[in-house]
C-alpha cells in the first residue's frame, strides 16, 4: 500500500515537472518569435522607407534609430544591430 502511494506521488511530481517544462519552453518560443519579428520589421522599415509594416498581424512603425513602435502593444522596443 505504501509503495503504491509513493509511486503515485513520484508520478504526479514527474507529470507536474513535465508540464512546467513544456509551458516554459512555449513562453520562451513566443518571446523569441516577437523579438525576431521586431528585428525583421525594423529591417524592412529601414530598407524600404515605409512608415509602417505588418508582421504576423502586428503593426510596427519606426520610432528612431534601433527602435520600433508596436501599435498593438502600444510600446517602443529596442532592436539590436
Amino acid at each position: 500500500m505504501a509503495e503504491s502511494i509513493v509511486a503515485l506521488i513520484i508520478a504526479t511530481v514527474a507529470v507536474s515537472c513535465m508540464y512546467l517544462m513544456v509551458a516554459e519552453s512555449q513562453e520562451n518560443g513566443r518571446e523569441i518569435e516577437l523579438k525576431t519579428d521586431r528585428a525583421y520589421a525594423y529591417h524592412v522599415l529601414q530598407e524600404s522607407n515605409l512608415n509602417q509594416v505588418t508582421v504576423h498581424d502586428r503593426i510596427y512603425e519606426k520610432a528612431g534609430h534601433n527602435y520600433v513602435y508596436d501599435r498593438d502593444a502600444k510600446q517602443e522596443f529596442a532592436v539590436e544591430d
